[in-house]
């Protein structure tokens, strides 16, 4: 299916190798080819590992949605000096240390609401494509080896990729070849043509995992994994290429040089697309600082949705603060909707309508507001995947509901039936297949949501009150002003508040949430 007949208008996405928005044109219409780099799998990955899978998960959802046959490959680097160590320190094979981390990473996107990719691939098992492309490399004059510099094998060799046999190295990131020459230390007894030569193939070291090649037992360096895997799955070209902005330099860089050097053909990826860092409370999140949030803590905590509302409501490309306030605000955003859709859920349960031609006109205003809402958030995705833009949508056309729905007896008329599906179809459909939050059912949505209110509350020290102990005040207050006891009723509004419970009142009667 071709971008005219499914999104129905032209997408635009950011490259980074230009830095300008490109209009999106795959190599085959109708179909997208996609790669995502995932994580090193030694330990628990952290919220800023999940801010670049939910972006990937984003892609691959907007495709998928208006139609294009996807495939996506997103890789587990399960070979690397950190996996090493760790298993090292836990006196484990690396491959117990893969094992135990892909399957709990695995458990955090279940947990996020990530869609399974087309092929999640290992490092481990591409041996084969790996030494074939490495070849294919030194064949091609753009890698070379040199003797094991560890003099562990005296017959091992190292291969290192020659920039200096690839002109157009440093298009992606900008960097100068000269300047990094400059800037590089140069390595005592180096066999290094270049100082800046990385390695595709390392000698085998003692005690970590090794494969026979061409040049003795050893292991891939970090690059040339990912050129290889993607080479296998996609071809020697294709569409998208996401991962986090710090891969830029030198991954994504030496990606290029060694896949168009190994195939031939070029350009390897049409788009290049980076999300931006994620901060927390002001600083960059590091480990030396010690300010590092597991994904898993912030999802058993918090929920996916809650998680894609924070990461995903702002633009990919956009770096952000995390911190209290902004999860504060995600849950008010989170509610706002789903309080919406309950009251349209109960509208289209009910089992009789009377026909009211003021209220039919107020509902035909907002089915042409639903229809808008559609169109505009279709815009806001074709730029670049503006998220943020389309929730902007969605709380707008909120709002009309609430304004529709508060009108005497609107809720009560055929049309308002009609329109309640339909708004419900909007976020669902909308925002829910693409951004991944508004499909729950709304009191199973809102019941988590004020748990959560509920579990920052008590972890700030803050008074709280049970939704019975809420309900039974409530009950209260609406006795009072029964009785004209109007003082008594807005003493308990008041109280209510004070211990961070706001409540709503409406012709169809009082809610609360948690503030």
């Amino acid at each position: 299916m071709s971008s005219a007949t499914s999104l129905g208008k032209p997408i635009y996405l950011t490259n980074t190798k230009t830095h300008q928005k490109e209009l999106f044109q795959p190599i085959e219409p109708g179909k997208v080819k996609m790669y995502s780099c995932g994580p090193t799998v030694y330990s628990f990955i952290h919220i800023g590992n999940l801010r670049a899978a939910l972006t990937a998960d984003l892609f691959y959802r907007f495709f998928k949605h208006f139609g294009y046959d996807v495939n996506y490959v997103r890789n587990y680097t399960d070979v690397d000096d950190k996996i090493i160590n760790r298993a090292n320190e836990e006196k484990v094979s690396c491959d117990e240390i893969t094992k135990k981390f892909i399957a709990e990473v695995e458990k955090d996107y279940a947990l996020a609401g990530m869609l399974p990719p087309t092929h999640k691939v290992l490092v481990t098992e591409h041996m084969p494509e790996i030494i074939r492309m490495v070849e294919k490399i030194i064949e091609n004059g753009k890698g070379y080896t040199v003797p094991d510099s560890t003099g562990l094998d005296p017959t091992a060799k190292e291969v290192f990729f020659s920039i200096d046999s690839f002109p157009n190295y440093g298009e992606l990131s900008g960097k100068q070849i000269e300047d990094l020459k400059s800037g590089a230390r140069v390595e005592v007894n180096s066999n290094k043509r270049n100082p800046v030569d990385f390695s595709l193939w390392k000698p085998a070291k003692a005690g970590e995992p090794s494969w026979d090649s061409p040049w003795g037992k050893g292991r891939p360096g970090w690059h040339i994994e990912c050129s290889a895997m993607a080479c296998k799955w996609l071809g020697p070209k294709m569409d998208i290429h996401h991962g986090g902005e710090d891969l830029i330099f030198p991954h994504h860089e030496n990606e290029i040089a060694q896949t168009e050097a190994a195939t031939g053909e070029k350009p390897y990826v049409k788009t290049w697309v980076h999300n931006a860092f994620l901060n927390f409370d002001g600083e960059k999140m590091s480990k030396s600082l010690g300010n590092v949030m597991n994904a898993r803590d912030f999802l058993a905590n918090y929920g996916g949705e809650l998680a894609r509302m924070i990461f995903l409501g702002v633009h990919y490309r956009a770096p952000f603060d995390f911190n209290s306030t902004l999860l504060d605000q995600a849950v008010v955003n989170l509610e706002r909707i789903y309080e919406a859709k309950k009251k349209a859920e109960e509208v289209r349960q009910k089992k009789i309508a009377v026909p009211d031609l003021k209220a039919e006109q107020v509902w035909g205003g907002f089915m042409i507001d639903c229809d808008r809402a559609r169109a505009a958030i279709k815009d806001h995705y074709a730029n670049d995947l503006n998220t943020s833009g389309a929730l902007s949508e969605i709380f707008t056309l909120v709002r009309e509901w609430n304004r529709c729905s508060s009108e005497p007896n609107a809720v009560n008329t055929p049309t308002a039936i009609l329109a309640a599906n339909e708004f419900i179809k909007v976020i669902e459909e909308e925002i829910g297949s693409v951004i991944g939050v508004g499909k729950l059912s709304a009191p199973s949505a809102l019941a988590q949501l004020q748990a959560v209110r509920l579990k920052r509350a008590q972890n700030e020290g803050k008074s709280t009150l049970t939704e019975t102990e809420i309900e039974a005040l409530i009950q209260e207050r609406k006795d009072a002003r029964a009785q004209k006891n109007f003082k008594r009723s807005d003493e308990v509004r008041d109280e209510l508040l004070a211990k961070g419970v706001e409540i709503k009142d409406s012709p169809q009667g009082t809610t609360w949430v948690r503030k």
